[in-house]
């Protein structure tokens, strides 16, 4: 008999990710498994987007397999145009699927919002450890909303500039 998924609300998933500077470490090695090709074990297709002509609409769908860490997920997420500041629903939405690998059962259905956000400043801070010189003293975020905010939060955590603009 099969149960039934998890369901891991925007709120639960901030709580479980609390401080985004814990995915800097799974995620440098997920990085180097995928950069390794093959012998990485990540299968990770160039995403699928749907047009949503009719609404000025786009669903990306985004599947990866790790066989490092055993891991089988989907990354769903919405793209509508027409959303501005004032709109109820975001233009953009994210819903990532976490699977059994071995038999493909649905173990989790997770708001990824706060996952896309937390994930890509993280991605951003290991690439800026590599990169940035030593004498940065400036940290310059280009951009508004909920991705400069989540690199904000772990650029802070993990440099010291002594302005941020």
């Amino acid at each position: 008999m099969s149960r039934v998924p998890a369901f891991l609300s925007a709120a639960e998933v901030e709580e479980h990710l609390r401080s985004s500077s814990l995915l800097i470490p799974p995620l440098e090695t997920a990085l180097a498994n995928f950069s390794s090709g093959p012998e990485g074990g990540v299968m990770q297709p160039v995403r699928t987007v749907v047009p949503v002509t009719k609404h000025r609409g786009y669903l990306g769908v985004m599947p990866a397999y790790s066989a490092a860490e055993d891991a089988l997920t989907t990354k769903l997420v919405t793209f509508y145009e027409d959303r501005g500041i004032t709109s109820v629903v975001p233009s953009h939405q994210a819903t990532v699927l976490l699977f059994e690998p071995s038999n493909g059962t649905l173990l989790a259905v997770m708001d990824g919002n706060v996952i896309t956000a937390k994930r890509t400043a993280a991605v951003s801070a290991i690439a800026t450890k590599f990169l940035k010189p030593p004498s940065s003293e400036v940290l310059c975020i280009l951009g508004a909303g909920v991705q400069a905010y989540s690199h904000y939060e772990i650029f802070t955590e993990q440099f010291s500039f002594k302005e941020v603009i």
